[in-house]
């Protein structure tokens, strides 16, 4: 049985559990009025033969019984078996059956209640097993109730001494008791006088019955059917729907694969880079490499249009991007490089904007070539500009590449974001732009300790402009900073486990003795280590186990010291936690207990972000 088949059989088997859950309610609702027609013979409030009498206190009780049977399955798996509808259904022909026998002037529509009953089913054949069950059930009790119901002078055709319990025809010139063999002596005896009831009531008294059945079997049925066919139809569909959720879904995972999955962080240089697409698949894409020891690049591209086709095209100019830039190559020549390579094969004639750089670690030079995309933002400490490059042409259109090569020096601390149009062309509830010149003002509100707080603080405030406004185009941040070669880095990875935390710990003492951090110093960063460490492995993982990447960073000059860590656990912002009232006895009810705002008193700077689904945490200290 395959996925889509399995989906039919589980909303079925849904739908008929629900349905006879109600139907269950539906029979403990009847048992209810089933109690009210004994009451109703109990205190003789119905005029009936002492057999009649008799023959109903006795079953309806028994039919009352069986009716709360139902209720005993109510929370069990038995009302999702393909038979518990026949059950109760039966149990709904019967007590109507039973009702049709004692009370047959009172009771006739209750045949109606069994077939339209069928209608919770969305079952065609339900239905017309129902009729005919229902068809046999109301020859047989119309018969039964000629002999054992309530007096109906259109089936005996004739009166009823009710004081005498006597049954009187002028036809006829005795009189018959009213017990089930009176009856049937006065029926024979009336067959001989010319008057045959049983001919009468099946022809004038039954097939009235039967047409009106017929006529609403046919409505129900037809209900039935057109529901059996859109309800089949809507699995199909949401079943496609799935499957192409789920393609999708697998088509993401792919493309978030393709982009770079870790930061660069190098003495020389720091880089990192997200994506956010509007749909499930989007055709923005960024990528950055270290082509040697001294060369890194970074690129950050916009494809044409949205969905699968552009996610394709990304992937495409993202490999052709990692296997064409190799060392001598200036920016320009590797976008011709890829221009010629997504250009072929290129049916649906779709195009790419590009900007390319590549940076000289050693010396923060930094060549690069624009191939349509928007100028990035370049600088440091609230002096943020955007960069002059030439515009040059979108690539996967014409067989040349028109980019040219440009430069700039980077100094220590600077650095380049570089951002698609999602960001600037985002819009707000009014239809309002976000603009480049506000994306200026976000980046000069202050100094950044880090790409991490560059890239918070520009999503934070463009949330803040679009409001509850939809995403309508991808978003994607690039950004390198220039460290210069002042700094000493040190970098690991662990497992998130308890037992990997004296191991990061180690790495943090060992890095401060290498570089001679005060004494007091280097024992409060060992307690912020092991109060963020544990954090990450008890309450991000929650002790599931994963990974960390743990950087250190020192800028001797400036007594400058950075820890960067990386987790893939849960969203999961340490910082957020409200620092606890000392005074109190609840100081310790907080995550991380009073640990958080110890960390906030010992770092001087620190920042947060979830980034391609992962938690990225920096603090700064200056001693």
């Amino acid at each position: 049985m395959d996925k889509l088949e399995k989906e039919y059989m589980g909303a079925y088997v849904e739908n008929e559990a629900n349905a006879n859950r109600h139907m269950s309610y539906a029979l403990l609702f009847t048992a209810g009025l089933l109690f009210l027609v004994l009451f109703g013979y109990l205190f003789k409030l119905f005029d009936v033969a002492r057999h009649t009498y008799v023959m109903t206190v006795v079953i309806i009780p028994i039919v009352i019984l069986l009716l709360c049977s139902p209720m005993i399955f109510i929370k069990s798996k038995r009302l999702s078996k393909p038979t518990y509808k026949y059950y109760v259904l039966s149990l709904f022909i019967f007590t109507i059956g039973v009702l049709n026998v004692i009370m047959p002037k009172h009771a006739v529509l209750g045949w109606a209640v069994c077939i339209g009953l069928t209608g919770h089913y969305y079952n065609p054949k339900v239905c017309r097993y129902c009729f005919i069950a229902v068809l046999v059930a109301c020859v047989l009790c119309l018969t039964a109730s000629v002999f054992y119901g309530e007096f109906d002078s259109n089936l005996l055709s004739g009166q009823l001494d009710k004081k005498a319990q006597l049954i009187h025809n002028f036809l006829l010139p005795d009189a018959y008791p009213d017990t089930a063999t009176g009856r049937w002596n006065y029926i024979i005896d009336l067959m001989g006088a010319g008057d045959n009831r049983f001919l009468q009531i099946y022809t004038n008294y039954l097939v009235g019955r039967l047409l009106f059945l017929s006529l609403l079997y046919a409505v129900i049925f037809s209900l039935n059917k057109r529901t059996f066919v859109l309800l089949n139809r809507e699995i199909q569909v949401n079943g496609e729907y799935q499957k192409s959720k789920t393609e999708l879904e697998v088509a993401k995972d792919i493309q978030l694969n393709t982009l770079p999955s870790n930061m660069i962080s190098a003495k020389e240089v720091e880089i990192i880079g997200e994506l956010k697409a509007a749909k499930e698949v989007g055709g923005d894409l960024y990528d950055y490499l270290e082509i040697d020891e001294d060369h890194v690049a970074i690129l950050i591209g916009d494809v044409s249009g949205k969905g699968v086709p552009a996610a394709m095209f990304m992937m495409k100019t993202i490999t052709s991007f990692r296997d064409l830039a190799t060392i001598g190559k200036t920016p320009s020549e590797i976008l011709s490089e890829i221009n010629r390579a997504i250009l072929k094969g290129n049916k649906n004639q779709m195009f790419v904007t590009c900007f390319l750089a590549i940076l000289d670690k050693t010396t923060g030079r930094l060549v690069y070539a624009n191939a349509g995309h928007n100028p990035p933002v370049v600088g440091s400490k609230g002096n943020f500009h955007y960069l002059k490059a030439s515009h040059g042409f979108l690539l996967g259109c014409l067989p040349e590449c028109y980019a040219k090569d440009e430069e700039i020096m980077l100094a220590p601390n600077e650095s380049i974001t570089l951002y698609t149009d999602g960001i600037t062309e985002a819009r707000d509830v009014n239809g309002d732009f976000y603009g480049e010149e506000r994306l200026l003002k976000t980046m000069n509100k202050k100094d950044y300790s880090c790409t991490v707080d560059i890239h918070y603080s520009i999503k934070s405030d463009l949330a803040s402009f679009v409001g509850e406004a939809p995403q309508s185009d991808d978003i994607t941040l690039l950004t390198l900073r220039y460290m210069g070669a002042d700094y000493a880095v040190k970098d690991s990875e662990f497992d998130a486990t308890k037992e990997s935390i004296p191991g990061m710990l180690d790495l943090i003492e060992q890095f401060s003795e290498e570089h001679n951090f005060p004494t007091k110093f280097k024992h409060q960063i060992l307690i912020v280590g092991d109060e963020l460490f544990s954090n990450i492995v008890f309450h991000g993982y929650e002790g599931k186990g994963g990974r960390i990447y743990v950087r250190l960073l020192f800028k001797e000059k400036e007594n400058e010291f950075v820890i960067t860590i990386v987790d893939q656990a849960k969203a999961f912002n340490q910082l957020s936690v409200v620092n606890p009232d000392i005074g109190t006895d609840r100081a310790f009810d907080h995550v991380g207990g009073l640990g958080i705002h110890i960390v906030k008193q010992i770092m001087s700077e620190y920042a947060y972000d979830r980034i391609n689904g992962r938690n990225v945490l920096v603090l700064k200290k200056r001693f």
